[in-house]
């Protein structure tokens, strides 16, 4: 199962970790999905969307 936002594409990110005395790692961000219903042509559908997607939608 894919952890990529059905909405808007986005996907996993990377960066480093960053330890107390300043040695840097690479990790992986992952995105924070939720499973949720949106109506398409007025039927509803669920699908798996970022929380940045999900706010966006409730705003408009």
């Amino acid at each position: 199962m894919s952890r990529v936002c059905e909405v808007c594409g986005r996907g996993k990110s990377t960066g480093k970790q960053v330890s107390f005395s300043n040695k840097k790692y690479n990790r992986t961000y992952e995105l924070n999905l939720q499973k949720t219903t949106i109506e398409v042509d007025g039927k509803p559908q669920t699908v798996k969307a970022c929380t940045k997607c999900i706010r966006s939608a409730k705003k408009s």
